[in-house]
């Protein structure tokens, strides 16, 4: 707010018109914009999107598939797909912690696991391993939430743990067809697929951080009989949205690209 400051007395000068009235328009004007999003077009939002038929092996859809998208919690698959590849997670040696990681998105024991898995290099083998040329570790080691992934390689992830055998594939999914309603964290995950497709069978990790630039959220996994269909949508919003509207912006995508999962 600005404030009166007393001044010394100065010989007069020529009276100039009140801007007090239109310094409190442009408030009043400025205080609405927040209050009803205004300035917040969805032309500043990023997103990619792939649907993926598995039975027709075929792209029903692709938008910006190849850009690179802020993980957050995505990156927990590949948590969790290394220490099965690796042969430390296997259908004799479970690990509750693994499950509550996807099943909750728990970022304390992504933590640890991160940390026990040699960090950056999870990333690193990952991708080697699958081809994914969209997925790189994070500039700071510690900060797995934001390795850089793109819808097309969360495609190849999936396809991945869905050739895996019944049993070593059951340790990834299951926790996605039991994602929790409320995440670790408070949040409620089941926007974008869940919310959008309420009738379908899924499986699904989703993905959400605000900070350092932006707001993202990020739905994906398994929709429909068979685990049919791939759905992906990434989205990336400026810093202004809240978590609440980047959130139903993912659910109306997936809600637009409904039709095609038929």
């Amino acid at each position: 707010m600005l404030e009166a400051k007393t001044r010394p007395l100065r010989a007069q000068r020529p009276r100039r018109r009140n801007s007090w009235p239109v310094v409190a328009a442009l408030v009043v004007v400025a205080i609405l914009a927040i209050a009803f999003g205004f300035g917040q077009a969805s032309g500043d939002t990023d997103s990619g999107t792939v649907v993926f038929d598995r039975v027709e092996q075929e792209t029903l859809h692709t938008d910006h598939a190849d850009q690179q998208f802020r993980s957050a919690s995505l990156v927990k698959l590949l948590i969790g797909l290394d220490l099965v590849d690796r042969g430390i997670v296997t259908p004799k040696r479970p690990s509750p912690r693994m499950t509550r990681m996807l099943s909750h998105s728990d970022d304390n024991i992504a933590n640890e696991l991160w940390s026990s898995g040699g960090g950056p290099q999870i990333v690193t083998r990952v991708a080697a391993d699958l081809g994914l040329s969209g997925t790189e570790p994070p500039a700071t080691p510690g900060r797995w939430g934001d390795t850089l992934i793109s819808a097309d390689d969360v495609v190849k992830v999936y396809q991945h743990v869905l050739e895996l055998p019944a049993e070593k594939r059951a340790l990834l999914l299951d926790p996605l067809r039991d994602a929790a309603r409320i995440a670790a964290d408070g949040t409620d995950q089941h926007f974008g697929i869940p919310s959008a497709l309420p009738g379908e069978q899924w499986g699904v990790k989703q993905a959400w951080a605000a900070g350092r630039g932006g707001v993202d959220a990020h739905t994906s996994g398994l929709v429909g009989d068979g685990d049919r269909y791939i759905v992906v949508v990434l989205t990336h919003h400026p810093e202004g949205y809240s978590l609440e509207k980047a959130e139903s912006h993912v659910t109306a995508e997936v809600e637009e690209l409904s039709a095609l999962l038929s």
